[in-house]
């Protein structure tokens, strides 16, 4: 059967072929786990979420469907889509975002529109918590983010220990971090941007 084309595949599969599914699991495992794994970072977890996505496209094989292209990776992507924005929406799970907040201050992302209209309101909530931190957090995190300054630069810049310097901004990001995954609309706008291909380079390894 590895030489069926999709639409035979899931003439089979809508049939309860068995055969026909362990085909289809083998075509396009690998892929959606690269996938899966490349926004979350999690191996294991990104494992669970690939075996749940073709369980549940057994389970609902009734609904399966091919793309323009003849294919059942418009289907698959958009259910691992879903899965991942379900999966940062857990209570618990950390969403990895220090790279994020430095990008949203330097604005390396790519530019289109749909990316940068994510980024804007990024951008936007960043900016509102930044501004309620006190100054002894604020000063470093905005001369280390927006002014590119060395920790020795800014140390002497305050008048402070590098190691203080460095603590504040630890503490800053922290506060940050905190603030953020409170706010769903942050929330929101940040599972939005998971699932923008030119993201991935913004999550930590």
């Amino acid at each position: 059967m590895e030489k069926l084309t999709d639409h035979r595949l899931l003439l089979l599969i809508q049939q309860g072929n068995h055969t026909a599914f362990t085909t289809f699991v083998n075509r396009y495992w690998e892929d959606v786990y690269t996938y899966t794994k490349s926004r979350i970072r999690q191996g294991a977890d990104a494992q669970d979420i690939v075996q749940d996505i073709f369980i549940s496209c057994w389970n609902n094989r009734g609904h399966l469907h091919t793309g323009a292209n003849g294919r059942l990776t418009a289907y698959l992507y958009q259910a691992a889509r879903y899965a991942i924005i379900d999966y940062f929406s857990r209570p618990g799970v950390t969403i990895y975002n220090d790279i994020l907040l430095e990008a949203a201050a330097d604005r390396q992302m790519e530019n289109n529109a749909e990316t940068q209209l994510y980024l804007k309101e990024l951008e936007h909530h960043i900016r509102q918590e930044v501004d309620q931190l006190p100054d002894r957090l604020k000063m470093p995190y905005l001369l280390s983010r927006e002014g590119n300054l060395s920790l020795k630069d800014i140390a002497q810049q305050m008048s402070l220990s590098e190691q203080t310097v460095k603590n504040n901004i630890t503490l800053a990001l922290r506060i940050l971090r905190t603030r953020l995954h409170g706010n769903e609309h942050y929330l929101s706008t940040f599972l939005l941007l998971l699932t923008i291909p030119s993201y991935n380079n913004l999550i930590i390894p």
